[in-house]
């Protein structure tokens, strides 16, 4: 139950940061009605933001970074090291 409170704790605080820093202000819910659903509900939350929330957006934000990293390295002129 620990573990629960912890990550509840942990995801509402992630959750507030992206909603109340980087959200407009007339698109901001209410503040029990964002306790509520994200600390009780906290699951769920989780899953529907991984699959079709800010979460989801952030992962493949970060994924599609990564490939054209990968894909821009590949295309350089390999530098040799020194060392």
């Amino acid at each position: 139950m620990a573990l629960y409170f912890a990550l509840s704790a942990l995801w509402t605080t992630y959750m507030a940061i992206e909603t109340y820093v980087f959200g407009r202000p007339q698109s901001r819910p209410h503040f029990v009605g964002f306790l509520v659903t994200h600390t009780v509900l906290a699951p769920l939350s989780f899953v529907l933001s991984a699959t079709s929330g800010v979460l989801r957006e952030r992962i493949e934000t970060a994924y599609r970074g990564a490939w054209e990293s990968k894909r821009r390295f590949a295309r350089m002129d390999r530098k040799k090291l020194i060392g």
